[in-house]
């Protein structure tokens, strides 16, 4: 695994023992790039451990008592580590996570998913600071998240909600349409990005289109959706009473 040569400080946030030794045990498989620099059973003692130790990544429970892992990050004047959050099952914090194209590991933690969230990390060392900012901003608005973080081969893409016009399914990618013509690609599908779509006020009118409500202007005769940039979308049939029931009165 390749690290540039330097080892990385690492640290463990859980305020549960057996959950500490668990990612433990996994970073001893990876004592040639990884060092342990502390174990933190609170989010307090998380919070000064990171300051005085200034880790390049942390392991961080998202459910513990006290100050819990969003809290401790939010509390922190600097968040310049990766982080790969640990978790039994929050849906609304994978969620946010995911969207932020950050890594958790659900427990009991599995080796395979264990070696992946390290060598993403690896991978995009340099990068993760900036998305875990983007998600602590994020959950300060309380609301669906408004900025969509897409990882590309030179770098993230920050899409800005209200840009999108529309969502196509192109095999197992996804293209995103922006205002003035441009097009961003992904490499996950658009089943993975319904949810955090619909959240902001999307619809899925097609298997392989969802579209923006705020930029649709019209729907014609022949069951299409036209939108801002001129562009029509089919609405499936299926869909077609559902669409048309969601978009009255707008």
């Amino acid at each position: 695994m390749n690290t540039n040569g330097s080892m990385v400080r690492a640290l463990i946030v859980d305020d549960d023992p057996f959950s500490r030794s668990q990612v433990r045990k996994q970073l001893e498989r990876y004592g040639d790039v990884v060092e342990i620099h502390a174990e933190c059973a609170s989010g307090e003692e998380g919070a000064h451990a990171i300051a005085t130790q200034k880790p390049d990544l942390v392991f961080l429970d998202i459910q513990m008592r006290g100050m819990d892992g969003f809290a401790m990050l939010d509390a922190l004047e600097r968040r310049d580590f990766g982080v790969i959050f640990v978790t039994s099952h929050d849906a609304y914090a994978i969620r946010a996570i995911r969207y932020s194209a950050l890594d958790y590991l659900l427990k009991p933690i599995k080796p395979s998913e264990f070696d992946a969230a390290l060598g993403h990390f690896i991978a995009n060392r340099a990068l993760l600071p900036a998305r875990l900012e983007q998600l602590v901003n994020d959950r300060k608005e309380k609301e669906a998240p408004r900025t969509l973080v897409i990882p590309m081969r030179d770098g993230d893409r920050h899409l800005h909600v209200p840009d999108i016009i529309r969502c196509e399914a192109e095999r197992n990618y996804t293209i995103f349409h922006l205002k003035k013509g441009e097009r961003v690609m992904s490499s996950r599908t658009l089943n993975s990005y319904e949810e955090f779509l619909s959240n902001n006020d999307f619809l899925r009118v097609h298997r392989s289109h969802i579209v923006n409500v705020a930029h649709i202007r019209s729907v014609s005769m022949m069951d299409e959706i036209v939108l801002s940039d001129d562009s029509s979308v089919e609405i499936s049939r299926r869909r077609k009473t559902e669409i048309l029931s969601a978009l009255k009165g707008r």
